[in-house]
């Protein structure tokens, strides 16, 4: 076991056992393979538990094939006496005019509202290499229209598939829920109203915490310091190579270390990208309340965070 001091910060992060790697198409199919066996999911947590680990992102039921697995094998851990904290992340669902938002319409709206500021943005955006596992990535992101101003007007929230992903973790030992990353789209249209009614939903449901997941830390987190109560923090990117973290890297650096709010760091190795010592020492770098770290063996458990520790220990 590991010195608690050391790994209280440390989070499990969930993509990897619900089959996403973010480095190809055939590694995503790899990991649906492996951990569509409980077993193979769980040993993966418990070497995690072994080392220290309490804290484990999950997300919700209809966020991938796998989500419930994970869900059930956290719950077995708890059953089992494990102390352990859950942080999940439940998207929200934005329609406009009764119909979904498209993504590529949201990141083309992203663009409009961050060029005239950052100029180098829409190179990053399209270059960014978890960004470009979305099909057709280059092609379609620039062909797509932003949406205006009657269409922010327009934006809501199906409060209904809301309401159902939070309640697949009643009873749960859930620390924080994380709003996902439309947050983003709502704080820079507009819609703090939105977002306020996702906080009070998240409370009324017997949720305290909330943190608000932001992939544009450097326009997201200080306008929800300025306009939004009663949440937590963020969880946003953070590593050496600024993947995920807009409208540019210096941006979000700024952005997490100005906010008084409690920051954890998310895609601290860009999704297998940067070595762990260099990221660890980048992201401890920071005052941050944890890191999120997505494993796919207990071989990589062991590593991710024997570099964690070794990084805070040398602060």
């Amino acid at each position: 076991m590991v010195d608690g001091r050391y790994t209280d910060r440390l989070i499990l992060g969930h993509m990897p056992l619900v089959g996403i790697s973010y480095q190809s198409r055939e590694k995503d199919a790899e990991y649906r393979r492996r951990f569509s066996d409980a077993k193979a999911m769980r040993e993966v947590v418990d070497a995690a538990v072994e080392l220290g680990v309490t804290k484990f992102a999950a997300a919700s039921p209809d966020s991938s094939s796998l989500a419930s697995l994970h869900i059930h094998v956290l719950d077995t851990l708890a059953g089992e006496g494990i102390e352990i904290e859950m942080i999940p992340c439940i998207g929200i669902p934005l329609r406009i005019g009764g119909g979904g938002v498209d993504a590529f319409r949201r990141w083309a709206t992203y663009l409009a509202f961050e060029e005239s500021e950052s100029p180098g943005v829409r190179r990053r955006i399209l270059d960014d290499p978890i960004l470009n596992f979305r099909e057709g990535w280059k092609h379609r992101l620039p062909a797509s229209r932003p949406y205006d101003e009657a269409d922010f007007r327009e934006l809501t929230v199906d409060w209904e598939m809301f309401d159902d992903g939070l309640e697949a973790f009643l009873g749960l030992p859930v620390s924080y829920i994380e709003p996902g990353s439309e947050t983003d789209f709502l704080a820079m249209t507009g819609r703090i109203d939105l977002l306020g009614e996702v906080v009070d939903r998240i409370k009324e449901h017997g949720f305290g915490g909330v943190l608000f997941g932001v992939h544009h830390a450097g326009m997201t987190i200080p306008r929800l310091d300025e306009e939004l109560d009663g949440f937590d923090g963020y969880l946003t990117p953070l590593n050496p190579l600024g993947v995920m973290m807009f409208p540019s890297k210096a941006s979000a650096e700024r952005a997490v270390r100005s906010t008084k709010r409690s920051v954890f760091a998310i895609k601290p190795l860009a999704g297998g990208r940067v070595r762990t010592e260099e990221a660890f020492r980048y992201v401890f770098g920071f005052d941050i309340e944890g890191c999120m770290i997505g494993c796919a063996s207990t071989s990589e458990v062991e590593e991710n965070i024997e570099a964690a520790v070794k990084a805070q220990r040398a602060l």
